[in-house]
């Protein structure tokens, strides 16, 4: 009976700043899109909700499906319906160094049993490694509403498919030189299917592309901007194009400000991108006022590498290592909260094999010196409470945003499970996945994706679930946490769960939540997670 009172209060407090209606129809128990079911990574359910599991170990593991080649997009869930993309398949020989490919295929599995159902060819035209460390043409994940699904290939095209697998309409796009972004999720918000993209050739606004192929450090003034672009979900004509531009590192989040259907959405990063200035804009989508800019906020570095999250009164993002307040309604500056000076600090000591407390304390004490603020993507507002992970040091850390207070947890880079063996722990150091997909072919050809999946990467961005936050990472590796515990300390960590053996795991995928059961997957498999 607590328990489920306490679970009542949690959803009641986290309802309160999620969107005031679902931007999907009949949205309520799927995850229809990246963000789930309200476009805020976020849902509320009073179904059992699985916190903890292990592939390696087969624990809560309903089924298991292998995939044909790897991918990186998340999962979209409708009733009994799984969509999700993968490469295309590439032959068993392939040599790693070629494992590049333009095409993908989109796929539809049976959501009780992991059976495949239907794939269709997504063909693209720009030719992209697979695996790669930030992206790959697999990246988007599906968008549906129950009667149709869109599969998006950031090679250059989005083809729409009722649920039995027919096309009813594709249309090519240009993609830029240098990478894309796997940040920039497809969002459909009523008949509107949302992605960041160019301008259209002809376009009078357009900024042509000049850069060669490869020259990541060419000058801002030889790359196109990128922009939050609106297309008809049912026949993918272009409706608008937002003005004030959006970086390809920043993750665009619709909601509802005054009832009306607004997108946040950011400009900056790294390798000094076009769109300026660098900052924070709130741009409309509703009727005659779509597209227009309702604000813009100017920051000093431009650090929009996170997901842009907001409620209907205040927006967040980071600027020069701190996180600032504005306010939603008008952009103007309502706060700022320098996190990485003053917090309470809850770190591992190898040594004495437990955990310590500093208070008052600079992320510094953690790991000396540190570059950069979150890792890429690692963001999400859970009521009060604003949670990410760091660029370095394997903390979480949560901000109360009312009243400032910062606190880090640091956890285990990895945690390695063996049948009939005790969990160990890795502290900073983590085996290195072989980035191999089910045919046991290495297809991760960029070295850096030997890493642990924090710091220099686009992870998958974290989900909400009640008061639990779902952190992956890119060796399998998904962190769940209690975002409303009282002290954000070791208490507050639920579980430490993997996609499967170390050394033999890689994924940059969001999990998704509907219908009591947790979605995932990785280069080799799609599972279904529940409590057994």
């Amino acid at each position: 009976m607590k328990q489920t009172i306490l679970t009542a209060l949690v959803v009641a407090i986290l309802s309160s700043t999620a969107l005031a209606q679902s931007p999907i129809k009949n949205a309520a128990n799927n995850w229809p899109m990246a963000a789930g079911p309200h476009g805020t990574w976020a849902a509320e359910s009073d179904q059992s909700i699985p916190t903890t599991w292990s592939v390696s170990n087969n624990t809560n593991i309903k089924w298991k499906t292998a995939l044909p080649e790897g991918g990186q997009s998340g999962i979209a869930v409708w009733g009994d319906r799984l969509f999700l993309t993968i490469n295309n398949p590439l032959p068993i020989d392939t040599p790693l160094e070629q494992t590049v490919g333009t095409d993908i295929v989109g796929m539809c599995l049976d959501s009780n049993t992991g059976e495949i159902l239907w794939t269709v060819p997504i063909p693209g035209t720009k030719k992209m490694p697979y695996s790669g460390l930030f992206s790959d043409n697999s990246s988007p994940t599906p968008v549906t509403d129950g009667k149709h699904v869109w599969f998006t290939n950031a090679g250059g095209r989005i083809s729409c498919f009722n649920m039995r697998g027919k096309q009813i309409w594709t249309r090519p796009f240009e993609s830029r030189t240098r990478h894309n972004a796997k940040q920039c999720e497809p969002i459909l918000i009523g008949n509107q299917l949302l992605y960041v993209l160019m301008r259209e050739p002809g376009d009078p606004l357009r900024r042509e592309m000049k850069a060669k192929p490869g020259k990541r450090e060419s000058g801002a003034d030889l790359w196109p901007w990128t922009f939050v672009r609106s297309f008809d979900a049912s026949t993918g004509e272009p409706l608008w194009t937002e003005s004030a531009g959006t970086s390809i590192h920043n993750t665009p989040r619709i909601g509802y400000i005054n009832k009306k259907p607004v997108v946040f959405h950011a400009r900056g990063g790294g390798h000094k991108p076009p769109e300026t200035p660098y900052g924070f804009s709130m741009t409309s989508i509703a009727g005659n006022q779509a597209g227009k800019t309702l604000w813009s906020y100017e920051s000093k570095a431009g650090v929009a590498y996170v997901v842009s999250h907001f409620d209907e009164n205040f927006a967040y993002g980071f600027d020069s290592g701190t996180l600032v307040k504005l306010d939603a309604k008008t952009g103007k500056l309502v706060d700022q909260f320098p996190v990485f000076e003053n917090a309470t600090i809850h770190a591992w000591n190898k040594k004495q094999n437990k955990y310590e407390t500093h208070a008052d304390a600079p992320f510094s004490v953690v790991t000396g010196k540190f570059k950069k603020e979150p890792t890429n993507q690692t963001s999400i507002l859970a009521g009060k409470y604003f949670l990410f992970l760091t660029h370095e040091g394997h903390c979480i850390c949560r901000v109360n945003t009312e009243t400032g207070k910062t606190e880090f947890l640091q956890v285990p880079a990895q945690v390695v499970r063996k049948p009939n063996s005790p969990d160990q722990q890795l502290w900073n150091e983590h085996i290195a996945s072989d980035g191999t997909n089910s045919r046991n072919m290495p297809i991760a050809n960029d070295r850096r994706s030997k890493g642990d999946g924090w710091g220099h990467v686009t992870s998958g961005s974290p989900i909400q679930v009640n008061q639990y936050t779902y952190f992956p990472t890119m060796i399998g590796m998904t962190y769940v946490v209690d975002s409303q515990a009282k002290d954000f300390d070791s208490s507050a960590l639920v579980a430490i769960n993997d996609l499967g053996p170390a050394g033999k795991t890689w994924s940059l995928s969001s999990p998704s939540f509907a219908q009591g059961k947790i979605f995932h997957r990785g280069l080799k498999q799609v599972v279904c997670i529940g409590d057994n």
